[in-house]
């Protein structure tokens, strides 16, 4: 059988010679990348990093953050992601809890380190990713230096069956950040289940995009007959069927295997599409939609391309995917692509050009992806394929609906109720057309197992029923007559913007200690780019005035940006229940009615 550390090390060897990421102008080969990756394993184990132990690593989209996570598994231990925009205390939270022992960081960071230092007991040892040099943390770089480019030999077996591999923080739906859990088992076979059978499903979708879709796969191939061939293959029932059976298998595949075998198919792999395929990602991998491409993507011998620009920059990106030719864009709704079609259009207006013809797929969730941008995309782009995904930390891919230029309706984003995704009440009964409930998903092999040393809410979100294990999602769905499922917001009032998720007790908790507020109640009201805006309701307190900057401006002191309110509504008084709690109802009702009446800008 082959084990997650022996298949890990046949995938860097068998592509060794061709590019695993791209980042500026630097481009570094499967080889580099394990040599690289063998130096902070070395040094790992000097620092007296064990197995199973907990590192953190807090990045930018830069070949650091891949090589801390992919150096940390090298020695059986894991690498989490921090959010970097995460404040002082947000970031003391998730260290905690994970029981980090080392955290890597960008230097931007650091004086947020130094500040939590003596509270974080626990973690022995703080590495700056940058030139910056404190006493007492250490320096990536420095760290590095002359540590051997042999693969790592520590004494201690590798992953095993029920091992934790992932361990990924999320937002969630419940508050504070939660870590999901992903076991050996599940790392090999959850993510590539998932993607290749909700794949299978839209083939037959994908089949009717227009002619210039699939003479730019023939153009790709250089095989005449290709674009014909195609059409017609992906238009079968029986396609489908042998798709989704692959992907039902390949998990299994890779695990009872003998080493050798899996050798060889990666080998083979190697030789068929190695370097071909280049996969730019938009999205920070701080977040489980670029983290997962970038290490699924290693599987086929992909390309990360990453953006050098520590905040999204359409014009970069664009650009980026020209001098790359990157094929596919891994991106979150509009809340990315919006920016870009902004910008074509722009460009086009001028009468400039950017040179999109190696663009072939745009990966998007985290947050809708609308009708008007789809159809600019398709504008600028009309080979595109749009693969609109819903995602989970807990679930990875749900669902996935396919667009293309040739569809003649353009709906809102829906999803399909399936084999795998139901939508289900209260009592796990699958709701009729028409009814709303909370969607679902449960797989052969799961997705994830779990929320670390959290049982109870491990429970709520892991539920058998009808002798299946369901991931409740937390995201509420109302089932048409066709089947189609329609998306209505979080069950929990989680708030999603540009992706980011936000708990509205946290951002109140906070407002709530400004001398101004009585009390306040947060939710959201819609926004085109973001999807969801943070808005406040703020009862004052008598005699007081707190002018809207300054509240954002206290707020942003001590949360994460994003989590500040971009509108602020003052009232009389708040609305509540006769406990004294919030009545969210009739704040959310307040909030819709003053968002209709007025233009928010």
């Amino acid at each position: 059988m082959t084990d997650f550390s022996n298949f890990y090390k046949a995938i860097l060897r068998s592509f060794a010679p061709y590019p695993v990421m791209i980042y500026g102008d630097r481009v570094i080969t499967y080889r580099e990348f394990d040599e690289q990756t063998n130096r902070l394993a070395h040094a790992l184990l000097e620092l007296g990093i064990k197995r199973d132990e907990n590192i953190g690593i807090a990045e930018y989209n830069t070949p650091a953050f891949l090589e801390v996570t992919s150096g940390a598994l090298k020695i059986t231990t894991r690498a989490i992601t921090l959010n970097f925009k995460f404040k002082e205390w947000e970031l003391k939270h998730v260290i905690e809890d994970a029981g980090m022992t080392a955290v890597f960081f960008n230097e931007e960071l650091t004086d947020r380190m130094i500040n939590l230092r003596q509270e974080l007991p626990g973690v022995k040892h703080f590495v700056i990713i940058g030139d910056r040099k404190v006493e007492g943390m250490l320096n990536y770089s420095e760290l590095l230096a002359g540590k051997p480019t042999t693969y790592p030999d520590p004494p201690w077996e590798g992953f095993r069956g029920d091992d934790i591999v992932v361990l990924m923080y999320t937002g969630g739906t419940t508050g504070y950040p939660k870590g999901v859990i992903y076991t050996h088992d599940q790392v090999l076979s959850a993510p590539l289940e998932a993607m290749i059978r909700n794949l299978a499903g839209g083939l037959k979708q994908i089949s009717k995009a227009p002619p210039s879709f699939f003479e730019g796969m023939e153009k790709a191939v250089k095989i005449p007959g290709t674009a014909r061939f195609l059409r017609w293959l992906l238009s079968r029932d029986a396609t489908r069927r042998i798709v989704s059976t692959m992907g039902k298998h390949a998990g299994p595949f890779i695990q009872k295997s003998p080493y050798f075998v899996v050798r060889a198919f990666l080998s083979m792999n190697a030789r068929l599409a190695g370097g071909k395929v280049r996969m730019l990602l938009a999205s920070p991998m701080m977040h489980a939609w670029a983290y997962n491409h970038a290490l699924i993507g290693m599987i086929g011998g992909f390309t990360s391309v990453l953006l050098p620009s520590k905040a999204f920059d359409a014009v970069e990106m664009l650009e980026t995917i020209e001098k790359a030719k990157a094929n596919v864009l891994v991106a979150v709704g509009d809340g990315q692509c919006r920016p870009m079609v902004d910008e074509l259009d722009r460009a086009e207006g001028e009468g400039k050009h950017y040179d999109l013809k190696s663009l072939a797929v745009v990966l998007t969730s985290g947050m809708a992806l609308s009708v008007d941008v789809k159809k600019r995309l398709f504008h600028h782009v009309p080979k595109l394929l749009i693969l609109d995904v819903l995602a989970s930390t807990e679930g990875h891919y749900i669902s996935i609906t396919p667009y293309t230029a040739g569809d003649r309706e353009l709906a809102k984003t829906v999803f399909k109720v399936s084999e795998t995704v139901k939508v289900l009440d209260e009592e796990g009964r699958e709701v009729s057309a028409g009814e709303v409930g909370e969607v679902a998903v449960s797989r052969e092999h799961q997705g994830s197992s779990g929320y670390y040393h959290d049982a109870e809410k491990s429970a709520r979100t892991y539920r058998m029923v009808g002798g299946k294990t369901y991931i409740f999602t937390g995201d509420m769905g109302m089932v048409d007559e066709r089947g189609h499922i329609h998306l209505i917001g979080r069950g929990s009032g989680c708030i999603n913007t540009g992706g980011e998720k936000v708990f509205p007790e946290e951002v109140e908790e906070i407002i709530n200690q400004h001398p101004a507020v009585e009390l306040s109640g947060v939710t959201s009201v819609p926004h085109q780019r973001w999807g969801e805006a943070v808005t406040a309701v703020i009862q004052l307190k008598p005699g007081m005035d707190l002018d809207e900057q300054e509240l954002r401006v206290f707020c942003k002191e001590k949360l994460a940006d994003y989590k500040a309110p971009k509108y602020v509504i003052y009232v009389d008084e708040i609305p509540r229940l006769i406990t004294g709690k919030v009545h969210y109802r009739e704040l959310k009702k307040l909030v819709n009615e003053k968002y209709e009446s007025e233009e928010f800008s």
